[in-house]
């Protein structure tokens, strides 16, 4: 399988090649707005363990493992609680982790690492490297660039100047159209729900904390 960075300057088309990579195969797409509740505890995630996180020994040793919630901001109300940084790890694990048990998917990431700083650089390529192991995996990076490039298969880089061609590795000009049609496809991610997953979806959005209750009283 492949591990595929996507690269290019701001503005030159990386999420809107990943948008058509979506429309033209079957893929599990994570965009990069993304995110979870902010009140929803870590550790009630269920089928996700934690423990796997790079930083949560940290809330261990400060007994708030059982009580940090995700954080951010919903309705205009912030909620303190893990970073951006840390949140966009939870989501990449929470990934890992739920893709685990089957392989063929092809799994698009648009800017997973935002704000992750370097200290987790070896977390994520070893994570990428599990992972291409069983998925083949495209994503669009502005962080860490230089080692995600070196670690990946091909490096396709997009250019704002003419959106109908990129260039893949070494290989100036190639038509845009053939590059989407290369993407290998991939099966469709399958996952079945059950009772803690319907507890955990009630309990989420009917939260009197910021679930839709307090969404419509915004």
């Amino acid at each position: 399988m492949t591990l595929t960075v996507c690269v290019g300057a701001s503005g030159s088309g990386k999420t809107t090649f990943l948008n058509d990579v979506y429309k033209s195969h079957k893929c599990t797409y994570i965009r990069q707005y993304h995110n979870l509740r902010p009140y929803i505890k870590v550790s009630a995630i269920p089928n996700f363990d934690p423990r796997k996180l790079p930083y949560w020994d940290i809330y261990e040793r400060e007994n708030k493992a059982n009580s940090i919630i995700v954080g951010g901001t919903i309705a205009g109300q912030f909620m303190a609680g893990l970073s951006g940084g840390q949140r966009k790890l939870l989501i990449f694990e929470l990934i890992f982790q739920r893709t685990a048990p089957q392989s063929d998917l092809l799994i698009v990431l648009d800017e997973p690492f935002a704000g992750v700083t370097d200290d987790f650089v070896p977390f994520i390529t070893d994570r990428l490297n599990e992972m291409r192991k069983k998925h083949n995996i495209l994503l669009v990076t502005n962080d860490h660039v230089d080692t995600l490039k070196k670690m990946a298969d091909n490096t396709v880089t997009v250019s704002a100047i003419d959106r109908t061609k990129v260039k893949i590795n070494d290989r100036e000009g190639v038509d845009r159209n053939l590059a989407l049609i290369s993407m290998s496809i991939g099966d469709n991610y399958a996952y079945s729900t059950n009772n803690n997953d319907l507890k955990f979806f009630t309990d989420v959005e009917f939260s009197a904390n910021g679930g839709i209750p307090g969404i419509a009283g915004f």
